[in-house]
């Protein structure tokens, strides 16, 4: 995602709300600003203005390290009190809330609340120092607004992150009913084949031996129609056998296929893929086995699964590489990733899933500004059911 498509997408969401702030700085600089003369002061005053507002919009619109956002949030708060040294009218506290308004993002309420308890306890004793007539209820007041701007944005951003859950859940539960249905499919045309293998080829077997036996003991007279009714019985073998194979090859899903009809059910998620097979020279996975087929689905969609759910991902890139019996697969996606790979029930399951195919499994976070979330590598060796 580029950084120009990125600020489109969140001013265009936002916009009110940055514009609301944006008002509320430039009233406040306003009625602080005019009625000092232009001056030394004057004009080192409105550049603490100007840089305040910046690292607001630079906090809000591009996620920051914790680190890095406290680190600016005490910048803000400093330069407003340096401000409120020299503020007869008391304008500049309601700038304040601006601050507040940037908490949710990255703390909790009651870390928030110490945070401006702080805040607001700094301000009290900068008010009583430079303006001892000024009252306690003064920082009462704005401590109440900014409560009330903390409490506004944290609602909204609840808001959000509880309709991006529910997405995540609702395209996990579309994935699964494609990936039960698939399954039941499957299983269904595996246990016909095997009975029609099992039980009519057997039978059909036993029958030809026994017209083969019965053949050599009839009279001449009766030979001619023990002879057709032995051809028609293994032409009946042979359909029986025909048939059980196109419902297994049927069953041998192609695994490119399958997983652009699951995301086909994914609504506002994208799937790109792009691989070289060396035996093929083609851009096409071609698995003998069908179990390792069925096995690397299920590990995808366990993949796709997580990263819709923990990483918010909506796009996901594929890549893959054949040579004879070796196969690599990387599954990237653009979700939020981790700070650390934890090695859960879900890649043990992966690998466990993969073992009788050499199989290894590995997540890494993309920690770089070209690519975010996380790929999943997988190595297998193919081989013949």
């Amino acid at each position: 995602m580029s950084l120009t498509y990125y600020f489109q997408k969140k001013f265009r969401k936002d916009g009110f709300l940055y514009f609301s702030a944006l008002l509320t700085w430039a009233l406040v600089s306003f009625i602080y600003l005019k009625p000092i003369t232009i001056s030394q002061q004057s004009l080192w005053q409105s550049m603490v203005l100007m840089v305040f507002i910046l690292l607001f919009f630079n906090n809000i619109s591009i996620k920051k390290t914790l680190f890095y956002f406290t680190l600016t949030v005490i910048i803000e708060v400093s330069l407003l009190l340096l401000l409120i040294y020299f503020d007869n009218k008391q304008i500049i506290p309601i700038l304040f809330a601006l601050v507040a308004s940037q908490l949710p993002a990255h703390f909790n309420r009651g870390k928030a609340m110490l945070i401006l308890v702080v805040i607001n306890t700094a301000y009290y004793f900068t008010l009583i120092t430079a303006h001892p007539q000024q009252s306690i209820y003064t920082v009462l007041i704005f401590f109440v607004l900014q409560i009330f701007a903390f409490s506004v944005i944290e609602a909204t951003i609840r808001e959000q992150r509880a309709k991006e859950e529910i997405s995540a859940i609702n395209q996990e539960l579309l994935a699964t009913r494609f990936m039960l249905q698939e399954s039941s499919q499957k299983q269904e045309r595996l246990r016909i084949s095997r009975d029609l293998h099992d039980v009519l080829g057997h039978q059909l077997t036993a029958l030809a031996l026994n017209l083969e036996v019965t053949l050599h003991k009839l009279p001449d007279e009766y030979k001619p129609l023990a002879e057709e009714s032995l051809r028609q019985a293994k032409q009946l073998l042979q359909d029986v056998r025909n048939v059980v194979k196109e419902m297994r090859d049927h069953d041998k899903l192609d695994l490119i296929a399958h997983i652009k009809k699951l995301f086909a059910q994914l609504p506002n998620c994208q799937f790109h893929f792009k691989g070289n097979n060396e035996n093929t020279n083609k851009n096409k996975l071609t698995i003998n086995s069908l179990t390792l087929n069925n096995q690397l689905i299920f590990c995808l969609q366990e993949a796709i699964s997580n990263a819709l759910r923990h990483g918010k991902a909506d796009n996901f890139m594929l890549h893959f590489h054949q040579k004879k019996n070796r196969i690599n697969i990387s599954l990237t996606d653009n979700g939020k990733g981790c700070e650390k790979v934890i090695i859960g029930n879900g890649l043990k399951g992966m690998c466990e899933r993969l073992n009788e195919f050499n199989g290894i499994v590995t997540l890494k976070s993309n920690n770089n500004k070209q690519i975010s979330g996380c790929t999943l590598h997988i190595q297998v060796e193919d081989s013949y059911d």
